[in-house]
């Protein structure tokens, strides 16, 4: 057996490894559950940053308002926008009395504008449950009852809000990533027990935590330099208890989060080499795998059907490649992605191995450019 085919089984492991994850995530992480209770809920505010949202933020801010909560507050941080956002905010305010718009400040140094905005939008907040959220983000009726009622009944200090990605054209291929890594590609299930309290991550669809719970893991002084601050917040607050919980909002929670094909390089390019926090040494080998168990089985089972490559590595491929054909199937079910896109699965890899050339070489001339703050480099 040579060494090519020796790793094209390795690969066939892998999706092993990576169907008792798709399980194990179909079975331990709930969607999030209906209202069982009228049981009076702790106070709640809605604590939004916003620049140069004017594509979705009336629509979003709408939503957040016209939940049913008792006392809600909703908070708006209009951080600089230079669109049309303070003027739909301003129409906004005028017909919900539960919005409050806070304007913006420019960050101080070693603060990125995000957390700085969140941070200002935390000091107007009167509740005791937070949820922060991003702008553009959809929530459907009752869903903030809901969540607080699941954190309450739990004892939680956060709930984990993981929305439908929404995407038309080639979009989806581009965002089922998100939705891959958290199907079978991690042990998602593994945030919804105590330990390993390093294993969590957040998400700008819907962080909702217990305020006191909140200063007291760090607070958003914590997260002040933060490029993917969301994450950041959720391994934050599961390393300081471990009562943290992701449920799925699928049905309930939208987002889109970049209009195009084009719109999805050019968004996910200003961040995605921080992923890896700005290193190359973890970057390239962590892409090349990812390229490796996605594609490496399609090219290598029509390498051998061409008779470009031997007949025996026509086995490991083809397994490898059913099985991830299966998994991304399975994933676009449960994210509810057009299947189209899990047969186009091996060029996902590829794709994204693009944004990842660009987001490196932008950040190594012009270091952190983030909604048009320019930060220089991190490292």
């Amino acid at each position: 057996m040579g060494a090519c085919e020796i790793l094209l089984w390795a690969v066939a492991a892998w999706w092993a490894y990576a169907a008792f994850n798709a399980l194990m995530n179909v079975f331990f992480v709930p969607r999030l559950p209906p209202l069982d209770s009228q049981e009076p809920l702790p106070t709640l505010s809605v604590v939004i940053p916003a620049r140069d949202e004017e594509r979705r933020i009336g629509v979003a801010v709408a939503a957040h308002c016209g939940q049913d909560y008792p006392g809600l507050q909703v908070v708006v941080v209009d951080d600089g926008s230079s669109d049309a956002t303070p003027q739909i905010l301003a129409e906004l305010a005028a017909r919900f009395p539960a919005l409050q718009v806070v304007r913006g400040e420019e960050p101080p140094e070693g603060w990125l504008g995000k957390p700085h905005a969140q941070m200002l939008g935390l000091r107007a907040a009167r509740g005791e449950l937070v949820l922060f959220v991003d702008a553009d983000v959809v929530y459907a009726p009752g869903v903030h009852r809901r969540a607080a009622a699941e954190l309450e009944r739990r004892g939680l200090d956060m709930l984990l809000l993981l929305s439908r990605l929404e995407g038309r054209g080639l979009e989806p291929l581009v965002l089922s990533l998100l939705d891959a890594f958290a199907f079978y590609a991690s042990p998602t299930w593994l945030m919804n027990l105590p330990k390993p309290r390093f294993f969590a991550f957040g998400a700008g669809s819907g962080n909702l935590v217990r305020r006191s719970a909140f200063e007291e893991a760090g607070g958003i002084g914590r997260l002040r330099a933060e490029v993917i601050d969301d994450v950041a917040m959720g391994r934050m607050m599961k390393r300081f208890r471990g009562r943290f919980r992701l449920v799925l909002c699928f049905r309930d929670i939208r987002v889109r989060m970049y209009e195009g094909f084009r719109g999805c390089l050019e968004g996910f390019t200003k961040n995605y080499y921080g992923v890896f926090g700005y290193s190359l040494l973890r970057a390239v080998p962590l892409q090349a795998l990812d390229v490796l168990v996605h594609a490496a089985c399609p090219a290598a089972a029509a390498a051998a059907a061409l008779r470009l490559a031997p007949a025996t590595w026509l086995a490991p491929a083809l397994v490898g490649w059913a099985a991830g054909l299966a998994l991304n199937a399975g994933a676009c079910l449960w994210a509810r992605h057009p299947l189209w896109v899990a047969l186009a699965y091996p060029v996902r890899p590829l794709i994204w191995s693009v944004i990842l050339v660009r987001s490196a070489w932008r950040y190594r001339r012009r270091g952190l450019v983030w909604r048009g703050r320019r930060y220089g480099n991190l490292t």
